[in-house]
């Protein structure tokens, strides 16, 4: 099967590219720019800017492909207050340039578009846990891009027939994430202290904030699932089903560091509209695709806090990221 994979170097897109790998597939996947492929893998990189229309119809005219995941995006939801319009271009214009390239060239390919669950908004305690079924809102630029493109695929799916299937994910983490991310930075920092790199003070913004966190491996296995077994138009959430404070992630973090930990709270980290609680039903994907999650938090946490230790030893930057 000839399978295409946007945004392939990425932090998800790489553990995806591991996963589809151990079947006989003939895999391609795109990357921005000559630095990000490092440690990607997989049978075929192609260097390919998804908001370049002429690029993607290119792409798809030579692959050909049965199955495309779309991962590629600007995936900070901070920064995209800063560049809103970089944001719209990648993730809503992107994912228009791609289904437009299927619909024209591999009308029978099955397609993935990676939304988010900040797709949802502010969402009441009473909604809770959210559904598939709940109202589209937004909160931030991101949210926005995220929203317009799973409806932009369900469009595709309903007025031209195209086989698309919209993944929410929730938030998802895991050994290589960036440092901008929460989790990854607050297990940069307690590792750079585990190691005597950092002073033992971490830097943090609200620890009030309650979140859905699932393990990447798990996200990615969800995603496959979905894309053979899950129904044509339908959005699934991808997520643990439960909510956890930024202050207990905190907490499991420290606990595998050597030293003790003091915290300081900067204003900087703090985010411009942020909602107290938000976590996702996975009642609709675990009925569809019988997809259970392998990973715990806490295992989790381990992982990430042990690839820091050895990427800082190792020399990696240890900059600052942001919550």
């Amino acid at each position: 099967m000839r399978i295409l994979v946007t945004g392939a170097s990425g932090f998800a897109g790489k553990y995806l590219l591991r996963l589809l790998s151990r079947h006989n597939h003939e895999i391609y996947g795109t990357y921005l720019s000559k630095g990000e492929v490092r440690d990607a893998s997989g049978s075929g990189l192609i260097q390919c800017d998804i908001r370049d229309a002429s690029a993607v119809r290119t792409l798809t005219a030579d692959i050909q492909p049965e199955r495309v995941y779309h991962l590629a995006a600007q995936s900070s939801v901070t920064g995209s207050y800063q560049d809103a319009r970089l944001v719209y271009d990648t993730n809503f214009w992107g994912a228009y340039n791609l289904f437009e390239a299927a619909r024209q060239l591999a009308p029978h390919a099955r397609i993935l578009v990676v939304g988010s669950g900040h797709c949802y908004g502010f969402v009441r305690p009473r909604d809770l846990p959210v559904r598939e079924t709940h109202l589209l809102g937004s909160h931030s630029p991101y949210a926005t891009s995220k929203a317009a493109a799973d409806l932009l695929a369900y469009q595709f799916f309903a007025g031209f027939g195209l086989h698309t299937v919209r993944a929410r994910p929730f938030n998802h983490t895991g050994p290589g994430q960036s440092a901008e991310f929460v989790c990854s930075d607050f297990a940069r920092q307690m590792a750079a202290i585990d190691l005597g790199r950092q002073a033992p003070e971490v830097s943090v913004g609200s620890l009030s904030v309650q979140r859905d966190f699932s393990d990447v491996r798990d996200v990615t296995r969800a995603y496959e699932l979905m894309l053979e077994n899950g129904r044509a138009g339908e959005a699934y959430n991808v997520a643990s089903g439960r909510s956890t404070s930024i202050k207990q992630i905190l907490k499991i973090l420290s606990s595998f560091c050597t030293r003790p930990v003091m915290t300081t709270t900067k204003s900087e980290r703090l985010r411009q509209v942020d909602e107290r609680k938000l976590y996702g039903s996975t009642a609709k994907l675990r009925r569809d695709t019988a997809w259970v999650p392998e990973y715990r938090l806490r295992q989790t946490l381990r992982d990430l806090f042990e690839y820091w230790k050895v990427s800082l030893e190792d020399g990696a930057p240890n900059s600052p990221g942001k919550a």
